[in-house]
């Protein structure tokens, strides 16, 4: 019987590695130009792929498929996720752009008018890729996570351009192939290859320091991911830096809130921590790239709202992975006060 252990030291170095990842890429934005166009092409889906890649193989096809018919925790996810989240980021929005900014005369009513809208844009479509990454780096259920992801890039289809129309008032079609992209990238192909390394090489002696070395593995996807996103639109969003910190606002307010009230719901519902934390995960991390796409597709002549959609994915990976330590340092305390709990009923 042993009590929970300390938080590692690469768990706590978490936010200086990310600062150093993101201050390494803004400065290649600026050196090294000219590659911009390959690191967003290439460089962005090999650092998700090998981000996603190790948690995968850590997966058993048939809990995922369970957990696809598991009512209760998906009736709570889709709930949180279609009929809470979309309406929670455009209040947020609304409410920091307009009662807050405008008020005190940091920013124009015209320009926080394309802001809101591309804060509601980020704040629509559910996340289909990384949302898995901090469900596994937070030690969150995985499969269950997988098994969300695999019902969001379904029902995102049909509810998106509802969502739009109903808080942006722009009428749009949601081209499914945008999805099912995604979906092949982030989901599949990841989950193919950690299947097939699991049922390759499970059996060998070498797994578990194999299943080790994948995890030393994602870390470096993840900063090189960071690298790679402030590489590519690092310097020309420099140029509207006041606008970060104001979306950051926004996003980490909405973020924290959300997951939050994900987790804390799904605690109130019996579920365990692991449980918890994919549900929080997944209403919270939100498909910058369908965001970044409609953007382009129906707002191309309000520059301000791509541009807000072009700083979500600066800010996601940042503000997620706070949470993800936090999650990290709760599950600590949780596994703590159980070993504390089991040593005092041994005692008695």
């Amino acid at each position: 019987m042993r009590l929970g252990k300390a938080l590692p030291l690469r768990t706590i170095l978490f936010p200086v590695f990310v600062m150093i990842s993101m201050i390494l890429g803004v400065e290649l934005s600026f050196r090294a130009s000219n590659y911009i166009a390959g690191v967003s092409t290439f460089g962005i889906p090999i650092g998700l792929f090998f981000m996603i890649y190790p948690a995968m193989t850590k997966v058993h096809l048939k809990e995922i498929l369970g957990g696809m018919k598991d009512i209760r925790k998906l009736g709570l996810m889709v709930f949180l996720n279609y009929a809470i989240a979309p309406f929670l980021v455009a209040g947020l929005g609304y409410f920091f752009f307009f009662e807050i900014f405008e008020r005190f005369g940091l920013i124009s009513s015209q320009i926080g008018s394309q802001v809101l809208v591309g804060i509601i844009l980020l704040g629509v479509a559910p996340c289909i890729a990384m949302v898995m990454v901090w469900t596994d780096l937070a030690k969150g259920n995985l499969a269950a996570g997988v098994s969300f992801v695999a019902w969001n890039s379904i029902i995102q289809v049909l509810t998106t351009p509802f969502l739009v129309y109903l808080l942006a008032r722009t009428t749009l079609i949601i081209d499914p192939l945008v999805i099912l992209k995604s979906v092949l990238l982030y989901l599949v192909s990841p989950l193919v290859a950690g299947s097939l390394t699991r049922y390759l090489l499970s059996r060998k002696k070498y797994f578990t320091g194999l299943l080790n070395l994948l995890g030393g593995v994602q870390i470096l996807a993840l900063m090189f991911t960071i690298v790679s996103i402030f590489w590519s639109t690092g310097s020309g969003i420099l140029d509207h830096a006041s606008l970060i910190w104001m979306v950051g606002v926004v996003m980490l307010s909405f973020y924290f809130v959300l997951f939050h009230l994900g987790y804390f719901a799904a605690r109130k519902a019996k579920f365990d921590y692991p449980d918890s934390t994919a549900i929080g995960f997944t209403v919270s991390a939100r498909d910058f790239e369908i965001s970044i796409a409609i953007a382009i597709v129906a707002f191309a002549a309000y520059p301000y709202v791509i541009l807000t959609t072009a700083i979500g994915p600066l800010l996601e990976i940042p503000l997620m992975l706070m949470i993800v330590w936090l999650q990290l340092s709760r599950r600590n305390a949780i596994l703590n006060s159980n070993a504390i709990k089991e040593v005092s009923v041994a005692e008695k």
